[in-house]
């Protein structure tokens, strides 16, 4: 029934989407950030507050002025039990909710949205009352929810060969996406492209009616190096006109198929992140992800790791796990799980010849006897074990939205989180970060993180009032003011002498945070 329903959501915006198209609302689209777009994002990154975000609008419009927010809805509470007390209330239409939370013990957030002209306040007062479970539900009025106006994804991504690599995989996501939501609806490829390639040419009659506004010969010239340039070696001009138009054929493509998938699937292709509904993806992802401008003379600067976590994150989305994948990234194989149960219905007479102690029919191996037993006898395995695989499959393959996946390439800055950097990974207690980890060369008294550089310094940097401290051997603590070790002091056999992740994700892997 939910999936049901989110079908019927996705079926609107695919409609309203399709009457924009028509009317020309994307025609001048572009996800290229413009000068002004890059200088308020560096204004964004230092301005932890807020206020001067790009693409907030200060003026609620209609959905958010009639939308309460629920602080928390606990994994305790289903869905059901919770929109049997909400749509009864005067003007209601759904309730919204987000992924579970990881980092909340799988809480979620919850989001109720109303009729427009519903009056609010008397809404909010008559679910003061709402408990389900002997959980107090909490509401209030709903805000703009979106962590940044605006993002920039890393230079790598306004190349030429990484435009091309991104084109790929989106076709792939639409075409993927668009089947699993509904296969006789959702046909939107071939419309998008024929747009793409129609607003394309146009750019170009456009450009080379601009550039041979010359005298008439000049023109007719052009006409005829444009008309045989296929079957023209041409000139190191038209070529370099040739490559310019082909990649900015690419980038609209590139940007109308991005868009849709933003408006109509809630999947963010440069975040790595898919919702199920409006609210909670304008929670996890900004109004806009924009790509670069890059100069013709200057190279792309290093993006780390950013192009093969964003690879690895949007992998499990755009290809959904089946089989030996799913298998391989963590869920359960029927063909394993029932084995041991297969076992006692084969008996082996001979070599070469296996019988079904079922039907008694003979065989020539043990795979055939068994692949026999599941498709004729498929009693044996128990409907209550088939569904309990089924419902952890399941649950493997929407890890994807709520597990964060990969670091998004940065680091925590002093003071607070960049929020423009993509995912950080949240700081558990009692967890160190890699460069705080003992090191086997660190030096008795030195602290996690600390430069053997800095003990050399001595009291210029540690400061004449602060105290070492080192352990010996049986935990009795030892002062020195100096950055030498205390006399007689012993080595601490518990330092780490060498660390290998037997558990980290090999290259390829997605990574999925488990």
């Amino acid at each position: 029934e939910y999936m049901q329903k989110l079908g019927e959501r996705k079926t609107e915006n695919l409609h309203e989407f399709m009457a924009d198209l028509q009317a020309g609302s994307f025609d001048n689209l572009t996800q290229t950030a413009t000068t002004e777009q890059v200088m308020q994002h560096e204004v964004n990154r230092r301005d932890q507050s807020g206020s001067s975000r790009l693409g907030g609008d200060e003026e609620e419009d209609n959905a958010i002025a009639h939308t309460l927010f629920i602080r928390t809805v606990p994994p305790s509470v289903s869905r059901t039990a919770l929109e049997d007390k909400l749509k009864d209330l005067a003007g209601y239409q759904y309730l919204a909710m987000s992924e579970p939370r990881q980092d909340k013990q799988y809480h979620r957030f919850g989001w109720v949205r109303f009729d427009d002209g519903t009056d609010m306040e008397k809404t909010l007062e008559s679910l003061g009352d709402i408990n389900i479970d002997q959980f107090q539900f909490h509401f209030s009025r709903h805000t703009n929810s979106s962590v940044a106006g605006m993002r920039l994804a890393p230079d790598v991504a306004s190349t030429e060969e990484r435009m091309r690599h991104d084109l790929g995989l989106v076709r792939e996501a639409v075409k993927g996406l668009d089947e699993r939501t509904d296969r006789e609806t959702f046909q939107s490829l071939e419309v998008l492209q024929k747009k793409a390639r129609e607003l394309s040419t146009a750019a170009d009659e456009l450009t080379l009616g601009d550039e041979g506004s010359g005298s008439p010969a000049e023109q007719g010239e052009d006409t005829v190096m444009g008309s045989d340039r296929a079957a023209d070696d041409g000139s190191r001009a038209n070529d370099d006109d040739e490559n310019r138009l082909s990649v900015a054929g690419v980038r609209r493509e590139l940007d109308l198929l991005l868009e849709y998938l933003r408006r109509v699937h809630y999947f963010c292709y440069y975040c790595g992140h898919t919702a199920d509904n409006t609210e909670d993806f304008a929670r996890r992802c900004a109004k806009l992800h924009l790509r670069r401008a890059l100069p013709p003379a200057r190279s792309p600067q290093p993006s780390g790791n950013w192009t093969r976590n964003l690879d690895n994150r949007n992998d499990v989305i755009i290809y959904p796990l089946e089989s030996e994948r799913l298998f391989k990234e963590g869920g359960k194989s029927m063909e394993r799980e029932t084995d041991n149960m297969l076992s006692e219905h084969v008996k082996q007479l001979d070599e070469g010849r296996f019988r079904c102690t079922l039907c008694a029919k003979l065989f020539k191996g043990d795979a055939f006897v068994r692949k026999h037993i599941r498709n004729k006898h498929p009693e044996v395995v128990p409907e209550t074990l088939v569904q309990e695989i089924s419902y952890f499959n399941n649950f493997v393959r929407e890890a994807p939205h709520f597990v964060q996946l990969g670091t998004g390439g940065a680091l925590p800055v002093m003071g607070g989180r960049d929020r423009n950097a993509g995912f950080v990974p949240q700081m558990m207690p009692g967890m160190m970060m890699p460069q705080m980890m003992p090191s086997p060369y660190m030096m008795p008294g030195m602290v996690p993180g600390m430069m053997p550089g800095m003990m050399q310094m001595g009291g210029q940097f540690m400061g004449p009032n602060m105290v070492m401290m080192d352990r010996g051997m049986y935990g009795q603590q030892r002062r020195s003011n100096s950055g030498r070790s205390a006399p007689n002091a012993r080595a601490d056999p518990r330092a780490v002498r060498s660390y290998v992740d037997l558990d980290a994700p090999a290259d390829g892997e997605a990574d999925f945070g488990f």
